[in-house]
């Protein structure tokens, strides 16, 4: 978008500075993303997965389904789903206790 509006902006010192440091944001983020053992441990990988496992549970639920193998296949999903968050929830609460 910048691009494609960069007549807009005359400021080159400005907008070579604006890109710049997109870019050094970008391959920050990235990094953190691609490398996450030191900002990811345990408990805050659960709490990650969490969110993550509900929207399949919704997904499943929500989804106008006909197919009976699918929809085996989406309470299949759904009751797998819902018994690893049980764990997780267990799991990040005994870590909890534990610090």
């Amino acid at each position: 978008m910048f691009v494609a509006m960069r007549n807009m902006y005359q400021n080159k010192k400005k907008n070579i500075a604006i890109v710049l440091g997109s870019i050094v944001l970008f391959v920050g983020a990235l990094g953190l993303v691609r490398d996450q053992k030191s900002t990811v441990g345990d408990i805050l990988w659960m709490k990650a997965m969490i969110p993550h496992h509900s929207i399949a549970i919704l997904t499943s639920e929500r989804a106008d389904i006909q197919d009976p193998e699918v929809k085996k296949l989406a309470e299949d999903i759904i009751k797998a789903q819902e018994k690893e968050i049980a764990e997780m929830k267990a799991m990040i609460k005994r870590l909890e206790n534990n610090k």
